[in-house]
């Protein structure tokens, strides 16, 4: 995983693209690599005017435990399973939506769902049949829990999420 995304990181700095604080990319804009006219790679590489870096959405430091979003997770059927302590994820859009889900571990039950988001963003979590949000803890119980991850202030936005379970 690690290395995927420092490869990644790799690809992106060499095509001139600015990564957002977070991600690795470091503080400084990187140069891009020169290219020769009509060369293969220029068909690939972002445009963007001459001196102007390109930026990609909003960023999310996740902790080195945590699983991460990955698209299409925009519906119930798509939903990103994941079996680590915490999630996190982007909302890249207004409007976009990411769904998520988790088993909890035989013979526990949910006891702590906790949010850490830059932006606005709202959860609701549903399980057993019930939807409800993350501060009804009443309704915590044991089993499968499918989460959406939304965003009602018209601006895009990013979250990280953390579980914990115990014995009844």
């Amino acid at each position: 995983m690690i290395s995927t995304r420092l490869g990644l990181v790799s690809t992106l700095i060499a095509a001139g693209i600015v990564l957002p604080a977070g991600c690795g990319g470091g503080d400084e804009t990187p140069e891009p690599a020169p290219l020769e006219a009509g060369s293969a790679d220029t068909a690939s590489r972002p445009s963007r005017e001459a001196g102007a870096p390109l930026v990609i959405g909003p960023a999310v430091e996740c902790t080195i435990s945590a699983a991460i979003e990955n698209e299409p997770n925009d519906t119930p059927a798509t939903a990103n399973a994941f079996t680590e302590l915490g999630f996190c994820g982007v909302l890249d859009t207004p409007t976009d939506v990411d769904y998520f889900t988790f088993d909890t571990p035989a013979g526990t039950k949910l006891t702590v769902f906790q949010g850490v988001i830059d932006g606005k963003v709202e959860f609701q979590l549903m399980s057993n049949g019930a939807t409800f949000g993350p501060s009804e803890t009443s309704k915590f119980g044991s089993g499968t829990y499918v989460v959406k991850a939304f965003t009602t202030a018209g601006k895009p936005a990013s979250y990280r999420i953390r579980v914990q379970f115990d014995a009844p």
